[in-house]
């Protein structure tokens, strides 16, 4: 039997739990063809969220849904988007290849066997294609469909767009934006200030999405999922979702390997032991990355993980043998490579489980 804690795959319609007001927030945008842009730290169910609410609109809205995690050129850019709308329509491959032909003047369009699934799919066909052709062509079609019918187009890790340098793809995405009617744009992502880059003032897509922050999920919400599959108490709900610092991911890698002891009773040593199980096992992999880490980058990566808020107290950089501006300069780094966040004041590890890894470190 699969465990019903997805942790290292999208979660199956029976498996998706809470979340209902920011489904209601996004169902409503779609109704009323307004944008949202969501974001929030990484592994906190952003893709999830977006894959359920758009199943949910399936029956009257063309849902599409990139993730542009991957992409290194504009030319993917558009291929994704391309893609993404091959893959919205369903049915007979016959039909399904004639209707996009029909409303792609210049992409061709051809069957393909899906390498993950085995199953006969279409795939957009752009090799002689510039990237503005791509665009104006994918640009064209949902416009045209948009006259019949409502279209969602979710664009997971937005911010991707931001590292592509020989175009401005947020000033064309405006242009085309702003005129589209029936058209609901959602954009996602996780990597803070790559993704205020877009949105601040001056920027071509300012005020063109309202904004939402995914919270972690809400106490109860778990609770009343996991005591349908575990005998656990809330007071080691809520020790579990401390250790995980509300991090979805986590959270449901915890409940996951509970599942799978679940003939034993749940109490706070079991799952202590099971966070040791996941810190041990990814530990091979933050080793490598801490390895990769200058001295100074390596000091600063500890003092975050263990302090968090006033890292430049004299104290700190006493105990840990660092000036100041090499601390700064450090943290820099780190924030340059998203091993760091920060949020105001406090600086974060994004990834909880490193997080953890980190506090374990001898402090010196």
């Amino acid at each position: 039997m699969q465990s019903p804690f997805a942790h290292d795959r999208l979660p199956r319609v029976e498996e998706f739990y809470g979340r209902s007001r920011e489904l209601s927030r996004i169902n409503q945008a779609i109704h009323h063809s307004t944008n949202l842009l969501i974001h929030s730290k990484r592994r906190m169910g952003k893709s999830a969220l977006i894959r359920h609410a758009l199943a949910q609109q399936a029956n009257d809205t063309l849902c599409l849904y990139a993730d542009i995690f991957h992409i290194t050129s504009k030319e993917g850019f558009a291929q994704a988007l391309l893609d993404a709308l091959a893959s919205a329509h369903k049915g007979d491959l016959k039909s399904t290849i004639k209707k996009l032909t029909s409303l792609l003047k210049r992409v061709r369009v051809e069957p393909a066997i899906d390498p993950h699934t085995l199953e006969y799919t279409i795939r957009p066909v752009v090799a002689t294609l510039s990237f503005e052709e791509m665009l104006a062509d994918f640009m064209a079609g949902i416009e045209t469909i948009a006259q019949q019918q409502r279209i969602a187009v979710a664009i997971d890790e937005f911010q991707q767009i931001a590292t592509i340098g020989d175009v401005r793809l947020d000033a064309l995405l405006r242009s085309h934006i702003q005129q589209h009617h029936n058209i609901t744009w959602i954009f996602l992502g996780s990597k803070r200030h790559l993704l205020t880059s877009l949105f601040e003032y001056s920027a071509p897509l300012y005020e063109m999405a309202t904004h939402v922050e995914l919270p972690p999920l809400c106490l109860d919400e778990i609770e009343a999922y996991a005591t349908r599959h575990l005998n656990i108490e809330r007071a080691q709900i809520e020790h579990v979702y401390t250790l995980a610092d509300g991090e979805t991911k986590l959270l449901q890698n915890i409940l996951h390997l509970l599942y799978l002891e679940r003939e034993h009773p749940v109490t706070p040593e079991s799952i202590d032991r099971a966070l040791d199980e996941i810190i041990a096992s990814k530990d091979t992999s933050y080793r490598m990355l801490f390895d990769t880490l200058s001295q100074n980058q390596k000091t600063a990566l500890k003092i975050v993980g263990k302090q968090k808020r006033a890292v430049y107290n004299a104290s700190i950089l006493q105990e840990h043998h660092i000036k100041k501006q090499t601390l700064q300069s450090a943290i820099d780094a780190l924030l340059g490579r998203e091993i760091l966040d920060r949020d105001g004041d406090r600086y974060f590890l994004p990834d909880r489980t490193l997080e953890l890894w980190v506090e374990r470190l001898s402090p010196v």
